[in-house]
């Protein structure tokens, strides 16, 4: 089975993102940390998808979609994540593939190049959006799984196979087989056994891996060789579900506030950017974009995984957000590391991003009295 081709981004796309960084004026919104992020979530729905951002990424990510699923039906907006879904679904299906990125009017990219992460965040919506597959879909899910398997699996365990390369959450960076990925991996295999598609390994094989393998004592290692930490790496196996132990939940909660990782807001990448290798753009015209730069993307799921622990420190950082959300009066897609707005040569933060949709839910995990 060959290789899937490559999906190059538009010129157009990037044409935006210098745009944006120069020239384009930005939406804002008064009132509280709430009612901001209620605007943006509104206004993110274009009538056929959810957009990724109010800025530079006015398009449909299938990666940042597949984070707000639960909390977007948890805010009432089931027909509409399910439309999306379906609408991301027919342009897939035409084209016969699956890509991280879809424009509005349906052409299909990657970016910055094919995801390994794209087709476990597409199966994982379609199972959190309780969407009912018709058969064609069922169909052209399962060979695209059958793909999936020859890129990235072996065939025979479906373990990971070592990779340097594909693009996936923290994209400015090149992992191989972060504990991000091998638990994305793990949703898809869960996702696959209740949704009846074709995937002949299951879940407790990568959960394992993770306990097993990229476990310390503290956090989840980013990758299979590098034992430093990395938020999206440390916090998504809890955030998916692929690993509920509270006490290694609560170890790695530790780490974070001894690290005084989540001052002055949550959450940077890392601690120790300097042990990890960046793709050449993250090192130059956008450098530090995906080191310890504060992505308000893992902050939001922070305050989720404090609350839901009940932990002493969660109402101090979940104020600092709000105050972030509302000094800006937007949800920011990242700020440098001292709390501005992160901006470089080549590229400007974006603003408006769907994720806003995470932080509205945080307050269904406070304890209830």
């Amino acid at each position: 089975m060959a290789k899937q081709k490559k999906y190059s981004a538009p010129i157009s796309q990037l044409w935006n993102l210098f745009y944006y960084r120069y020239f384009r004026r930005h939406a804002k919104f008064d009132g509280s940390a709430e009612t901001i992020c209620r605007a943006i979530v509104d206004k993110c729905w274009n009538g056929a998808f959810y957009s990724t951002s109010l800025g530079n990424f006015d398009y449909f990510w299938i990666r940042d979609f597949a984070t707000v699923v639960k909390p977007l039906r948890a805010l009432g907006h089931v027909e509409r994540v399910r439309a999306t879904i379906q609408w991301a679904l027919g342009h897939y299906m035409r084209e016969g593939v699956v890509t991280l990125c879809i424009t509005p009017n349906g052409r299909l990219f990657d970016a910055p190049k094919a995801g390994i992460d794209t087709l476990p965040s597409l199966i994982h919506c379609v199972w959190s959006a309780k969407y009912e597959l018709t058969d064609d879909e069922t169909n052209f899910l399962n060979k695209q799984l059958k793909q999936y398997i020859h890129d990235y699996l072996d065939p025979k365990t479906g373990a990971l196979l070592p990779h340097h390369g594909p693009a996936e959450l923290r994209d400015g960076v090149m992992y191989d087989r972060s504990a991000y990925v091998v638990a994305m991996v793990e949703r898809m295999a869960w996702s696959c056994k209740h949704l009846g598609l074709n995937f002949p390994f299951k879940h407790t094989y990568y959960r394992d891996e993770l306990l097993n393998h990229y476990w310390n004592g503290k956090y989840f290692n980013a990758d299979y060789t590098n034992t430093a930490f990395s938020a999206e790496c440390a916090l998504i196996p809890f955030i998916m579900r692929s690993v509920e132990d509270t006490k290694k939940l609560n170890a790695t909660l530790d780490y974070i506030r001894d690290q005084k990782m989540a001052e002055p807001y949550a959450l940077p990448y890392t601690n120790t950017p300097e042990k990890f290798q960046y793709r050449w753009w993250a090192r130059t015209v956008m450098r530090n974009y995906a080191g310890d730069t504060i992505w308000t993307w893992h902050g939001a799921y922070y305050l989720r995984l404090l609350w839901g622990q009940n932990r002493p420190e969660a109402a101090k950082h979940e104020r600092n957000f709000a105050r972030m959300i509302e000094h800006y009066h937007t949800f920011p897609e990242l700020l440098n590391p001292n709390g501005t707005m992160y901006n470089s040569l080549l590229y400007k933060s974006s603003e408006g991003m769907i994720w806003a949709a995470i932080y509205l839910t945080v307050g269904s995990y406070k304890p209830k009295h």
